[in-house]
């Protein structure tokens, strides 16, 4: 769900009887999950002909949140992550994920013992207490050194045998700096299989 969106919605919704027009980002297209989840109202023919008046111009579509919509808006804050400068232990980093990376991490840390690497330590407890933060719209995790090159493995693991990609790989190697595997390995690895003698 686009809280950042509705969350943008409610903050435009000064002027105009508290209806939101066709903005950057703010579209049909773009809103239509949350009108359809009945957490924003489109305007009926008549607002929009009350709008055009007011506003001396034709107004097309516009859109206001709903009870609903404020209620979901009140409850993700009450969920997002209060801001901390510091991390909850010496030695830890903050580590910003979206929903499908944590989906991978989830995934990663159930095999656990399947693998002949398995996890880092200390990462399935990490994942397991992600927290949403509404403001930036990612799950964040703490973690030390050794569960960031764990969660590069997972990455790693999706990018081969998953369905995302090379998409969430190259993302948290360009935030973090974080490759699976080293690259240093990776070519030597290269080497080795072009000097395989077989081939």
């Amino acid at each position: 769900m686009n809280i950042p969106l509705l969350q943008r919605v409610e903050d435009s919704q000064g002027g105009q009887g508290g209806w939101v027009t066709v903005a950057v980002g703010l579209d049909a297209r773009s809103a239509g999950p949350l009108v359809k989840h009945g957490l924003l109202r489109e305007a009926s023919t008549e607002d929009r002909a009350e709008l055009s008046a007011r506003a001396g111009r034709p107004v097309r579509w516009a859109v206001q949140v709903t009870a609903d919509g404020r209620d979901v808006l009140a409850y993700a804050r009450q969920c997002a992550v209060v801001p901390v400068h510091e991390p909850p232990e010496p030695g830890l980093q903050k580590v910003a994920l979206r929903r499908g990376d944590l989906d991978i991490l989830k995934r990663f840390v159930a095999l656990g013992g399947q693998l002949t690497e398995e996890p880092s330590l200390g990462l399935a407890s990490a994942v397991e207490t992600a927290r949403f933060d509404a403001a930036s719209n990612r799950w964040i995790v703490y973690v030390d050194g050794g569960q960031m090159k764990s969660m590069a493995r997972a990455f790693f693991l999706e990018r081969h045998g998953g369905a995302s990609g090379s998409g969430p790989a190259n993302r948290f190697a360009r935030v973090y700096g974080v490759i699976y595997p080293p690259q240093g390995m990776e070519f030597t690895a290269q080497a080795q299989y072009r000097r395989a003698p077989w081939l």
